[in-house]
């Protein structure tokens, strides 16, 4: 077994032990679908789309954040906490195989919750309406993760513990939610938050997810979406890689 596979599936056994990482993973979103979709779901829609298909994107967008920038986040911190962070140094592995290995861990982690809200999509109560290209919804949900998952690692070279960075998520993430559309539509949101949104990154993923999931926006915000989904988790990467080699 190479070092990056015994990695990444030691990464892998550690986040199924953990209550917290399978509550917030697995359990949450779908069940948050459900939530939304029983007390929202007799309002009108737009563009001749059930309300259901506006809310499930935002559901699984939303989730890929929290659980990217968490499990970044947590993984630094624990690392420096048990110094697992200098035995890693010293293994046969270049900081960014280190850094990819977890990340693997965290686009598997946001992959299956991904399916677990599609699936909960068909029951139902919550009657979601997959378009045809819905299998294409792994790709922002990949670029999601690394956006995410990259800032949780910037966090977590920053604050101490791994209380202070769960704080730090919760403060990051639930703002980013609202001021993105992922709670309430952009358009009757104030107009500094509309332009605020322009800023997030939770908004471009939103965008990205949308048109593939359920269909209800145009390919080209999805392009976009993707595009700018993509430099900024890469760009982040880099920077949560360099300065890695020097904690």
């Amino acid at each position: 077994m190479t070092p990056f596979k015994a990695l990444t599936v030691s990464l892998a056994r550690t986040n199924l032990r953990d209550p917290a990482t399978m509550f917030f993973s697995y359990v949450l979103p779908p069940a948050l679908l459900v939530v939304l979709a029983l007390t929202m779901g007799d309002q009108p829609g737009m563009d001749g789309h059930d309300i259901v298909d506006l809310i499930s994107p935002n559901v699984m967008g939303f989730g890929v954040a929290f659980v990217g920038m968490f499990a970044g986040a947590v993984t630094i911190v624990e690392w420096r906490e048990n110094g697992v962070g200098r035995v890693l140094r010293s293994a046969p592995m270049t900081v960014s195989s280190i850094l990819a290995s977890a990340l693997a861990v965290a686009v598997a982690s946001a992959l299956v919750q991904a399916v677990l809200v599609v699936l909960t999509g068909f029951l139902p109560a919550v009657g979601v309406t997959l378009s045809p290209w819905a299998i294409l919804t792994v790709v922002p949900v990949f670029l999601g993760t690394l956006v995410f998952y990259s800032l949780g690692m910037l966090v977590g070279l920053v604050l101490p513990t791994v209380t202070a960075v769960s704080l730090a998520v919760m403060i990051m993430v639930l703002p980013m939610g609202f001021t993105s559309g992922a709670v309430l539509p952009l358009k009757i949101l104030p107009g500094w938050m509309q332009t605020l949104s322009g800023f997030l990154p939770l908004t471009y993923l939103l965008d990205a997810l949308r048109w593939p999931l359920t269909g209800v926006a145009e390919p080209s915000d999805a392009l976009i979406g993707l595009g700018v989904t993509g430099v900024v988790g890469a760009a982040l990467f880099w920077a949560a890689t360099k300065l890695m080699r020097w904690t």
